[in-house]
């Protein structure tokens, strides 16, 4: 990991950028403070990023790139759709897990403002493109008679949704006793252990009565 000193002038505006971002949102951001965390003249910022709005949202694009990244690579093994699938959803368990939780306070802050730029950044950067990889794994899972006859995109936003919310509810949590209980080591293997036999017993179809 690079310190302050290695980085460059860019590098050093966007790491100010976001930690200002997920104190303040988008809207309650200044520039100026940026330039200040930065160490960096305020024309420097405006020199690599013509405005806030494009600072904000070259932020977005690489945090949405670098999911959408991993979760094209886990996919593009082939075999059982239920075995690809859960490949996906534990890289994304592992991705999110390594995530410094300023970019989850970025993005509860964008969706509390009313995702203007969720909608113009995430949805069709890596919302819809992942969609479009995971629903044809549900379909064929159905049609194989791996899993229940369910709603593709509801079944996407519930599973995201789950390992989402996980992640997020470690912010509130933090230094409380219930963090210690739940997030003590070896928590990850344990979390994605329990969530798969919540999958399995949930999704897939297997015996008469179901």
């Amino acid at each position: 990991m690079k310190t302050k000193d290695n980085m460059s002038s860019e590098e050093k505006v966007i790491s100010a950028a976001v930690e200002e971002f997920a104190a303040l949102g988008y809207a309650g951001a200044r520039v100026d403070t940026i330039a200040e965390k930065a160490k960096v003249n305020k024309a420097m910022i405006y020199y690599h990023f013509k405005s806030k709005e494009q600072l904000y949202e070259r932020i977005l694009k690489d945090i949405t790139s670098n999911i959408f990244t991993q979760i094209r690579d886990a996919a593009v093994a082939e075999g059982d759709p239920m075995d690809v699938l859960n490949s996906i959803i534990s890289r994304y368990m592992d991705m999110l897990d390594g995530f410094d939780k300023s970019f989850f306070q970025i993005m509860m802050r964008e969706i509390a403002s009313g995702g203007e730029y969720f909608k113009k950044i995430a949805l069709p950067n890596l919302v819809l493109p992942v969609f479009s990889i995971v629903a044809p794994l549900i379909n064929s899972a159905i049609e194989e008679g791996r899993m229940r006859e369910l709603n593709p995109f509801y079944t996407f936003l519930q599973i995201i949704g789950g390992v989402v919310f996980f992640n997020i509810i470690r912010i509130p949590l933090d230094g409380t006793d219930l963090a210690k209980l739940i997030f003590k080591d070896g928590y990850l293997d344990a979390y994605k252990e329990n969530f798969f036999k919540i999958l399995k017993n949930g999704l897939e179809l297997k015996g008469e009565n179901l």
